[in-house]
């Protein structure tokens, strides 16, 4: 876990006397670790995300040496400076002022006096401890949501640290849909750091965690529209990275209370499941429709023997004859059973509509011009989604 600039900022400013110069607007960027740098070689080396000291002891050795160095930092992802002001930088020049203000890069100033090294350490112990406070909230409410140990005792270790037991909950459920390689770690935690970057910009109450092969963001105290507000600026951010395509995402519902989320986690689960089949970037269990009925069935065969008894035999039959009847189905839906729109809708004759429908009746024994006949039609399609992801059902999108 990393915590904000603005969190650093305010325990040291006192103690420390340490001073915001410029780049206000990037208080909320999270720090990962710390560094005292004074070589601007050295800053190659950075992973991202580290807040920088230096005291400018080559400030000496070229004209322009401290507006060089803030930029070769925010240029490997540094996201602040903190400069010891003395006998090698004695003032911050104008140019380092503007570049810092308007690149959004915190730029702070320490006296000679306050040691560099005593700020180093404590702003490391702040990160360690909030890696620590976030691994233990992560790990009770996963052990609350999979009945592990006392139930009670868990919500009391929460609730020192602000998750009240009648608090609201929503779970995002995150698929990365990249290959299982050396960069995969490290493209986790680029779409972990954003998000908690996200969250602390309005809510300093994040808890992230893996479950299998997904990424789950524990939102707090957040309502729907706040919830859909927060992943809308968060897949913006995915696709300034060039992670859009790569993730899929499910959602929750927002639930109050500690010890009634297991449903709610289970649907988030779910949700994301669905929008990788369907290749939907986002799936909100509230606005999924007739796949919350479906998505409650535990017993997948039986989901998937209805599918078989009706729209598996169309797409067995596709599959063998390089038809689409499935597609035709799904049009045939649409228009409310009217051939008319499906002739219109497809650019076919009325009479090939007439004449696909009876193939599709001779396929699967369902009478289309019945209630019964479209219903079970209708809802094999949307299992499709569910239990045949590799099979093709004719366009793509929900369900119908």
């Amino acid at each position: 876990m990393a915590v904000s600039v603005e969190k650093l900022y305010r325990n040291a400013a006192a103690p420390y006397h340490m001073k915001l110069i410029a780049g206000r607007a990037g208080m909320e960027n999270l720090i990962e670790w710390v560094h005292i740098i004074e070589d601007e070689d050295a800053a190659t080396f950075l992973h991202g995300n580290e807040l920088v000291f230096t005291a400018g002891i080559r400030s000496g050795t070229m004209e322009g040496w401290l507006i060089h160095f803030a930029r070769s930092l925010y240029d490997v992802g540094a996201k602040a400076l903190v400069v010891n002001l003395g006998p090698h930088i004695r003032e911050i020049p104008k140019a380092v002022i503007a570049f810092c203000e308007q690149a959004e890069f915190p730029l702070f100033t320490i006296p000679w006096e306050t040691r560099m090294v005593d700020m180093t350490r404590d702003f490391c112990e702040s990160i360690i401890q909030a890696e620590r406070v976030e691994m233990t909230l992560a790990s009770c409410l996963k052990n609350i949501l999979f009945h592990i140990g006392d139930a009670q005792t868990q919500v009391l270790q929460m609730e020192r640290y602000g998750y009240l037991r009648d608090s609201a909950f929503c779970f995002v459920c995150v698929s990365l849909n990249s290959e299982i390689d050396e960069r995969y770690s490290q493209d986790k935690k680029v779409l972990v750091r954003q998000a908690q970057s996200l969250a602390q910009n309005g809510n300093e109450l994040f808890v992230h965690f893996e479950f299998q092969d997904f990424l789950i963001f524990v939102l707090t105290e957040y309502s729907q529209e706040d919830v859909e507000h927060y992943l809308f600026n968060y897949l913006d951010s995915m696709r300034s990275c060039g992670f859009f395509s790569k993730i899929f995402i499910g959602v929750s519902e927002v639930k109050k209370g500690l010890l009634t989320q297991e449903q709610n986690f289970q649907r988030a689960m779910k949700c994301c499941k669905l929008a990788c089949k369907m290749k939907e970037q986002v799936l909100y269990y509230k606005k999924i429709g007739i796949y919350q009925l479906l998505l409650a069935v535990d017993d997948r065969a039986l989901l998937e023997n209805f599918y078989e008894e009706v729209v598996g035999k169309i797409a067995a039959c596709d599959r063998e004859n390089g038809t689409d009847y499935i597609g035709f189905l799904k049009c045939y839906m649409r228009c409310d059973g009217s051939p008319q729109r499906v002739a219109q809708e497809l650019f076919i004759h009325r009479n090939t509509v007439n004449n696909i429908i009876k193939k599709i009746e001779t396929i699967t024994g369902a009478d289309l011009n019945s209630m019964e006949g479209r219903i079970r039609c209708v809802i094999g399609l949307y299992i499709a989604e569910l239990v045949a992801p590799t099979r093709k059902t004719g366009g793509s999108g929900r369900g119908l």
